[in-house]
Parts: C-alpha cells; structure tokens; sequence
C-alpha cells in the first residue's frame, strides 16, 4: 500500500488495525476491561518481592548474597516503572484515583516525577500516530554510533537526567505561570518539554509532583539518618547501581533503530520482545510494546492475546532481552572494526 504526502511516496503505510486482527467491537471491548482484583494482587506480588529480598539479605548478611539481591532489585524497579507506565495510561487499574495514588508512589520510590512522566509519554505515543516523520522527541528512536556510547548509556545514572529536566522544567513553569499573572510579554527561556503540558492544570499537578519529591527526599535522607544500614542496603544502593543499566536495557528495546522517518507505520515504528513467562509477569506484559502502542489503553494482561494475532505483520520482534542487546553490541563492534 502506497500514499503520498507533499509529494512523496510513504511506502508500507499503516494498514488497517481491523483488517489485521479481525477483532469485533465487541471482543474489544472486553479485552479493554480492566480486572479488579488481578493488577493488586500483581502489585502486591512485585512489591513483596523486593521486601523478601532485602530481608534475605540482612538475614544472610552476605556480600555475594547481597549482590544477588541488588541485582534482583534492581529488574524489580523497572518492574516498578512498567507498573508507573501503565499507571499514566489509567489502564493498570479500574480507578483512575487508585493509578494516580500507585503511579505517584512509585515514581516517588524510583525518584520520578509523575505527572512529568506522564504527559511526555503521553505525547510520545500521539506522536508514534503521526503518518509521516515523527517530530516531536525521537531520541526513542535513535541509534548508538559506536560501542562507547552503548557502554556509556548502559552505566548511566538516569536520576542525573531527569533531575537536570525537572529543574528547568519547574524553572520555567513558575516563569511562565509569573508571565500569565503579569501579562508580560517578556521572553521565557525556551523549554521543548513545555510543550507537552497542554493545560495550566497539567502544568500544576508536574509542579505539585516536583514537591512531592522534594518531601520524599527529605523523608529517605532523614530515615537513612536514623536507618542508615537498613536504607542503604535495602533501598539506595540497589537504586544506584541496578536499576538505571537494567532500564536500559529494557526500555531501549521498545523503539531502539525502528523507523520513525515517512515511511513509519505502527507496524514497524515499535518492537515486541517475547522473553520468558516470569519477567513477562513482573515486567507487566510490557515487553509487547506493539500491541500497548496498538491499544494504549487496554490492560497489559491481555497483550499477548493481540499478539497472537498480529505477531505475523511485525517488521521488529525478538526472544529476549539478552540477545537483542548482544546483537546490538556485535553491530556495534562491527562497525568501528570497518
């Protein structure tokens, strides 16, 4: 199928949702009802996890076993996120109240601020709809130019980066919230995750998050005060050293080298991971990113149902996690060996 745009040939265009999967209105439907009791009893399996774990750790008391442990932890929080993910999509539960409530303790926990989570991803999937180039932010999308840049990202603090953006996120809301109240029209530091906040009242709950932080740094730096082995084995140091290489690790596989040019398409501008039944029960069901970026608002507990049916239309799809990123390295290693 071909269309044209400003004169221009967009080759494999977005076929049609229904053609391919085939699914009733009403089928639809109840894939989109979300489950009551099944997202808190997940939750509460996620989250015991992690406390088991620690308190395997302080029983044992061993460096080898607290390695282990870390480790563990540091997949759970980005089970954590995959949870917050969904959170900002009011899909992981039936009260929007009850995704708000998760969504902000959890973000809290991996030092995230919500709502600022929240309305950038949802802009990245109303961009991912766009016929045409993406562009609006396509660092999703983007590509390492050589092993060092991999390596780099792969030992990154993330909490560096997005602290850097709250600031002057929050800079300038308070800025332009000052110019709205003046009607000044003086120039405001140009800010590209401005745009993302539509609204006075989104900008005011990124504000009202940002101060949720601020007290949920005061609330961990006086514990570890009081606490300290208990905060720093069981909290700050799986944090600091896991959890950042294992979300990239998982989250640059959803739209790692997919197209995101004209030619982009829902079948080829996202990547599915199949992995295995236990990361995919903790991870959420959020390594099927085709069908989340298909049906954003369905719950992910019925994601592999609409991969069985759309699995044979998926330009990217790979087994696991561990052999994406090796052949990411191979290419990565082949390249500067040219």
């Amino acid at each position: 199928m071909e269309i044209t745009k400003n004169n221009q040939i967009i080759e494999n265009a977005r076929p049609s949702i229904s053609e391919v999967t085939q699914i009733s209105n009403e089928e639809l439907r109840i894939l989109h009802e979300i489950s009551t009791f099944r997202p808190i009893v997940q939750t509460v399996v996620v989250i015991s996890t992690y406390l088991i774990l620690a308190a395997i750790g302080f029983w044992l008391n061993n460096w080898a076993v607290w390695l282990l442990v870390w480790f563990v932890q540091g997949f759970l929080f980005v089970c954590f996120f995959a949870a917050i993910h969904y959170c900002s999509h009011y899909s992981l539960y039936k009260s929007k109240n009850a995704n708000r409530f998760i969504g902000t303790f959890l973000s809290l926990i991996l030092l995230m601020n919500f709502s600022f989570h929240k309305y950038i991803h949802i802009g990245h999937h109303r961009e991912a709809k766009i016929k045409g180039n993406i562009v609006g932010d396509t660092s999703a999308w983007q590509t390492f130019p050589n092993i060092k840049t991999y390596l780099l990202a792969l030992t990154y603090f993330y909490p560096l980066a997005a602290w850097k953006n709250w600031w002057i996120v929050t800079k300038d809301l308070y800025l332009e919230s000052f110019k709205t109240h003046t009607q000044e029209e003086s120039a405001l530091p140009a800010n590209f995750y401005l745009s993302y906040f539509k609204t006075p009242e989104q900008r005011q709950f990124v504000l009202q998050n940002n101060w949720l932080l601020l007290g949920w740094f005061v609330l961990m730096g006086g514990l570890t005060v009081i606490f300290p082995v208990i905060l720093f084995f069981g909290y700050w140091i799986p944090l600091i050293t896991f959890a950042s290489p294992f979300g990239f690790i998982f989250s640059i596989t959803d739209h790692y080298g997919c197209k995101f040019d004209l030619n982009h398409n829902l079948w080829n501008d996202t990547r599915t991971m199949i992995s295995n039944p236990i990361i995919r029960f903790y991870y959420w069901n959020n390594n099927y990113h085709v069908e989340h970026h298909l049906y954003p608002s369905m719950p992910p507990c019925n994601y592999s149902k609409i991969h069985e049916l759309i699995k044979h239309q998926l330009e990217y799809l790979e087994k696991s996690y561990f052999m994406f990123h090796l052949k990411v390295m191979r290419g990565l290693i082949s390249a500067k060996s040219q």
